[in-house]
């Protein structure tokens, strides 16, 4: 990391600290000037008393803003990197606070605050990066801070990469294009001992092991880095692991990021999110049941056995079909698991012998059932499910026993994770209902080997989008 982006770094911790204090201050006032809209206060308040608990709060954000990463950013990263971390560092603090605010009203009186505070603190921390941002750019363009790049050339990649390190918006200076010759580390040894030289971008995709590997071992004897653009073969993204075995280095490709920590993120989001949506939710426990009580005879809510991690589990949802039809002994028993036999015959996900049964316009379905269905609202007690630690907010999806048996021994790997109630299979069904199996496994392939706190954020906001704002398939699943 260069100097500049340290001195950066550091200047954003008290640039981030100031921002969240106006924002706490900002919210404290404007609580005061909209009696008229939000309602009469009721409690009392003095600025110093609610400035005490706001420190305490800025503190425990700046420490989750460094363990997201965002005082270890580099001036050629995006900047859109850094909102990701903001909103994610922001909604984890608005998440710690409702819990509190749950436990102890005393703590802030006004939910209103607690809102516009984090509203307002993820606008004013934004606003003061891309101040920062703003000034490096500046820099940039006065020659200060660049990061010096040697280009080997020679791959048909390389205009449209040069197009962007030409840009010294990004942070970048070509200080040479090299082609891939006897002379090469020569000349890139004469342009290091000039300081001319601070990264090795290699755009040559056909370039062979041993060049490709004479240039690693260069940058790293140098404690240069090194980037280059891969082949055209499949990439599959893993973790890499070092270890040391009897002082011999070995190293492991994990099987996904949520592995260790990641798992521990994973269950604590699970855990805070879902007693939220259980919260937030509860009133329409009551209202679905009655819709569902007068539309068909039989029990609210559905439990049947699911495949999961390690091991089956109870799955509960919100009974959808009529109780004759459902499968299950303490619902339609033998007479409904023979109906579905049946159904198989006209499966619209690969016919009989696909691995999963998907019917449009399934006859067991009932009125209520269908307007469930497609709001997602008979989804509602798998918050249950998340909560004990049988499934996660994201997740490939839950299927029935006998679905999961016909794929359990060829697709292994989709029983690493927990199931989830969202994920990107099930974003992808909003819009393609028969998705092809093999794009299902597809994509939670991608999820599993890809995992990060931020996109299972993104996945849960598509979702959200998708349920409130875009338009629902005509068909009936």
């Amino acid at each position: 990391m260069k100097k500049t982006e340290l001195l950066f770094n550091l200047i954003s911790i008290p640039v981030d600290a100031i921002s969240l204090l106006c924002a706490g201050i900002a919210s404290f006032y404007l609580r005061q000037k909209t009696t008229t809209i939000v309602g009469p206060i009721i409690y009392q308040l003095e600025i110093n008393s609610f400035l005490s608990v706001v420190y305490k709060i800025i503190l425990f954000l700046i420490i989750l803003f460094a363990l997201l990463g965002l005082y270890n950013l580099k001036g050629t990263r995006k900047f859109i990197s850094e909102l990701g971390r903001i909103v994610v560092g922001e909604s984890l603090g608005l998440l710690l606070v409702i819990l509190l605010f749950f436990f102890n009203q005393n703590i802030f009186p006004s939910r209103f605050i607690i809102l516009a505070t984090w509203g307002l603190g993820i606008v004013f921390v934004i606003c003061g990066r891309l101040i920062l941002k703003l000034f490096q750019t500046f820099l940039f363009a006065k020659n200060i801070g660049l990061h010096k790049l040697i280009v080997i050339k020679g791959g048909v990649e390389q205009p449209v990469i040069e197009s962007v390190y030409k840009n010294r918006r990004n942070g970048y200076e070509i200080v040479a294009e090299l082609p891939v010759n006897e002379k090469l580390l020569e000349k890139l040894e004469e342009f290091y001992n000039r300081g001319q030289i601070d990264e090795i971008l290699q755009t040559n995709a056909g370039l062979g092991d041993a060049d490709n590997l004479k240039l690693v071992q260069f940058a790293r004897g140098k404690g240069l880095k090194f980037s280059f653009v891969p082949n055209l073969f499949e990439v599959q993204r893993n973790i890499i692991e070092t270890e040391s075995v009897n002082g011999l280095p070995v190293i492991s490709l994990k099987n996904t990021p949520l592995d260790g920590w990641g798992k521990v993120i994973k269950r604590i989001l699970d855990v805070v999110v879902s007693f939220v949506c259980l919260l937030l939710t509860s009133p329409l426990f009551l209202i679905i049941t009655i819709a569902i009580k007068l539309d068909s005879k039989g029990k609210a809510i559905y439990s049947a056995l699911r495949g999961g991690r390690g091991k089956d589990f109870r799955f509960y949802k919100f009974r959808s079909m009529y109780q004759h039809l459902s499968v299950g002994k303490e619902y339609g028993g033998e007479n409904a698991e023979k109906i579905r036999q049946e159904l198989w015959h006209k499966n619209d996900r690969g016919g009989e012998n696909g691995p999963f049964l998907k019917i449009k316009d399934d006859p067991r379905v009932t009125k209520v059932g269908k307007f469930l269905r497609r709001s997602k609202l008979d989804e509602i007690p798998q918050f249950w499910n998340v909560l004990k630690g049988d499934m996660s907010m994201v997740g490939p999806r839950a299927h029935v026993l006998d679905e999961v048996e016909r794929y359990r021994n060829r697709y292994p790997r989709m029983f690493s994770i927990k199931p989830g109630i969202f994920g990107l299979s099930q974003i992808a069904q909003v819009s393609w209902p028969d998705l092809p199996f093999e794009e299902e496994i597809r994509l939670n392939t991608f999820y599993i080997e890809n995992w990060s706190v931020w996109l299972d954020i993104k996945i849960l906001a598509k979702t959200f989008w998708l349920l409130f704002f875009a338009k629902k398939p005509k068909t009936d699943y």
